[in-house]
């Protein structure tokens, strides 16, 4: 079995830093829209992952933290937007 990597590219490590700071940013708010926003840009950055990275099979570190990003942000920020918006 071959082992795939491609190089981090700056477009790469931007998308997770991206990603990064949303996620902080949804962990941050308590406004129910603004929480809805990010999780609707958790769906936005999940795409824009898989457009910058060539294959999930790809062995750079890199990959494999940032699709481990996105699935976490996904789901917490789907989550934490149905416990906000839940409470009124």
């Amino acid at each position: 079995m071959t082992e795939t990597r491609f190089p981090a590219t700056p477009a790469k490590i931007g998308v997770t830093i991206l990603t990064l700071i949303l996620f902080v940013a949804m962990l941050s708010f308590q406004t129910p829209q603004i929480v809805a926003f990010l999780c609707f840009s958790s769906l936005i950055t999940a795409m824009l992952h898989f457009n910058v990275f060539e294959s999930t099979t790809d062995s750079n570190p890199l990959n494999r933290i940032d699709l481990a990003i996105q699935i976490i942000f996904l789901v917490s920020s789907i989550a934490r937007a149905f416990i906000l918006g839940s409470g009124k």
